[in-house]
């Protein structure tokens, strides 16, 4: 006799990304923090996950490479969602292109554009992989 193979439920996003505007006390800067985590909760480790940016300043470029997830050192069990944060200070009020790249293979391109007061995604990708919020009801913790 079988066993039934239980698959994860299906999401619509694998990653959320919460932008935000915050505010440096020690550096006296504002900067904008880009909180990246996974839709799915894990049960026995809170991973990492593996992310390079690459900022353009000059071409209003901010590029992040989502390699994966990678372990914690710590090897005491902790659940949760996977997680990273890139703070970028010296920004300009204005527009970006804000590019998501899948293991350096595919990418999804937004605009977000950057204001005194907020911030707001012009342009969302087609394609459904990371879904980019800026308001804290859409990002529940």
């Amino acid at each position: 006799m079988r066993t039934k193979q239980v698959r994860p439920e299906k999401t619509a996003y694998e990653f959320e990304l919460y932008l935000s505007k915050n505010y440096n006390s020690i550096m006296k800067k504002e900067y904008i923090l880009f909180d990246f985590r996974t839709v799915k909760i894990f049960e026995n480790y809170k991973y990492k996950i593996t992310v390079q940016p690459n900022i353009d300043r000059e071409n209003r470029i901010i590029e992040f490479n989502i390699e994966g997830l990678s372990a914690p050192v710590v090897s005491l069990p902790e659940d949760g969602y996977a997680d990273f944060q890139y703070r970028m200070f010296d920004f300009e009020n204005t527009e970006y292109t804000l590019r998501l790249i899948k293991q350096r293979k595919v990418k999804y391109n937004f605009k977000i554009a950057i204001s005194k007061k907020e911030i707001k995604v012009t342009k969302k990708s087609t394609k459904k992989f990371v879904n980019v919020l800026t308001k804290k009801q859409e990002y529940v913790s």
